[in-house]
C-alpha cells in the first residue's frame, strides 16, 4: 500500500512529467475512481488547462491546475501512474488518462479501485476538510510539534502513528519500522512514553522516511536489517536475534521482535 515515501516518488515522478502540457483531454474510463465529483465536470474543468506544480501533503497528491482548480490523488492499496505516448497503450487497470497536447499521456491505475481522483481548491483547503495532521517529512514539524501531538494522548503508541488526523503519511509498514528501529513495543501506551522515547520515534520515523525515498529513487531496496525485509513470524531479527512475532494493532497486523521491543 502506497504510504509517505511512495507518494513522494509519485509526486516527483507527476513533476518530471505532466507539468506545464495543456490537458486536451481527461479520459475518466471508471467512474468509481471519482470523489463526489461528475465526470463530466472533471473533465470540463480541465480540458485545456495545464498542471503548473505538484504538492505532498501524507498519503495525498495535488497538482495546481490554476484558478482554484487542483488535482487531488489517493492512491488506495495498488494506485500508481504510468506516463506513455501511444494511446493504443493505455495500462490495463487505467481508471482516468490525461492526454496532453504534445501527444503523451498520464494515466492513473487502481486494480482495486480503493483510490481516488478528484478536484478540491486547494491542499490546504482538503486538509482542513479531512482533518489531516502534519506531515511528518514537513521541514516546519519540528520536535516540540511532534511533543504536543502526543501529550495527552492514550491508546497504543502504533495506534498514533496511524491516525491520519494526528500524522499524515504513516502506514502499517513504517509504523512497524519506526517503532522496531526506535525499540518501542507497538502497544507501548502513549502515556507511558518517556521524553527520550518520544525524541527517538519523532527522529527515528523522519529518518526511516527520508531514508526510503531516497533508496527507491535510485532504485534500490530496503536494509536487510530492516523489519520490512522479515516481515515473516518466526523469523530472526537481524538486529539481535530475537524472534519476529506476529499480532493485531489498531485493526492491522503487526510484526515485532519479541525480545528488543518490550
Amino acid at each position: 500500500m502506497p504510504e509517505l515515501p511512495e507518494v513522494e516518488l509519485y509526486s516527483r515522478y507527476f513533476a518530471t512529467h505532466a507539468l506545464r502540457q495543456p490537458v486536451v483531454r481527461a479520459r475518466v474510463l471508471d467512474e468509481r475512481i471519482l470523489g463526489e465529483i461528475r465526470k463530466s465536470t472533471f473533465a470540463e474543468r480541465l480540458r485545456g488547462r495545464a498542471f503548473s506544480s505538484v504538492q505532498r501533503h501524507g498519503k495525498h497528491l495535488f497538482a495546481d491546475a490554476g484558478d482554484d482548480t487542483w488535482l487531488h490523488l489517493h492512491f488506495g492499496m495498488t494506485g500508481d501512474l504510468t506516463y506513455y505516448a501511444d494511446a493504443a497503450e493505455d495500462p490495463r487497470f487505467a481508471r482516468v488518462v490525461f492526454d496532453f497536447e504534445g501527444g503523451a499521456h498520464l494515466a492513473f491505475e487502481d486494480m482495486r479501485l480503493f483510490g481516488v481522483v478528484d478536484l478540491t481548491s486547494s491542499p490546504a483547503a482538503f486538509i482542513a476538510a479531512h482533518r489531516l495532521g502534519p506531515d511528518p517529512l514537513d521541514s516546519r514539524f519540528r520536535l516540540r510539534d511532534f511533543q504536543q501531538l502526543v501529550a495527552n494522548r492514550r491508546g497504543a503508541v502504533k495506534a498514533l502513528l496511524m491516525s491520519q488526523e494526528i500524522l499524515a503519511g504513516i502506514g502499517n509498514l513504517y509504523a512497524d519500522e519506526t517503532l522496531y528501529e526506535a525499540g518501542i513495543h507497538p502497544r507501548r501506551a502513549v502515556s507511558d512514553l518517556s521524553a527520550d522515547e518520544v525524541k527517538k520515534i519523532y527522529a527515528t520515523m523522519r529518518k526511516i522516511l527520508a531514508e526510503t525515498i531516497r533508496r527507491k529513487e535510485r532504485g534500490g531496496d530496503y536494509p536487510a536489517r530492516s523489519l520490512i525485509m522479515h516481515r515473516d513470524e518466526d523469523d530472526r531479527c537481524p538486529r539481535c536475534g530475537g524472534a519476529i512475532r506476529k499480532m493485531v494493532v489498531f485493526g492491522r497486523t503487526t510484526y515485532y521482535c519479541s525480545k528488543h521491543q518490550k
